[in-house]
């Protein structure tokens, strides 16, 4: 009796891990990320596809957001990467870039969050 709960709690578990979708990342995974890869080695580089990408231009300039899922632990959120022209330019929590100094990403932001809530999974 004592084996078959345990097998059941192993089995719980493994089927909320597997809730967590393609999309989630843990922070062992960021260390691999470097300002200026592109999108197709920052994908490759963290093993994953993104949740979803999102497009934008602010003053000529084009932005794209990769939105994952990051795992810390005990809590889990939003986490985005943003190219600049195709290069990684700032990856963090949606908090994290409204207080980064770039005044054109923070409009890039803004400009995509509606976008990302209505797509999030």
């Amino acid at each position: 009796m004592i084996v078959i709960r345990f097998i059941l709690v192993v089995l719980v578990f493994a089927m909320l891990a597997g809730c967590g979708g393609g999309s989630t990342l843990y922070h062992q995974q960021l260390v691999s990320l470097n300002k200026g890869m592109t999108t197709a080695q920052a994908t490759q580089s963290l093993q994953r596809p993104p949740a979803s990408v999102h497009r934008t231009t602010v003053d000529g300039v084009e932005y794209m957001f990769h939105r994952y899922y990051l795992n810390n632990g005990r809590f889990g959120d939003t986490y985005l990467l943003c190219f600049e022209s195709e290069k990684l330019k700032y990856w963090g929590y949606v908090e994290e870039f409204r207080r980064y100094p770039d005044e054109r990403i923070n409009k890039a932001l803004e400009a995509v969050l509606g976008e990302m809530r209505a797509n999030k999974s």
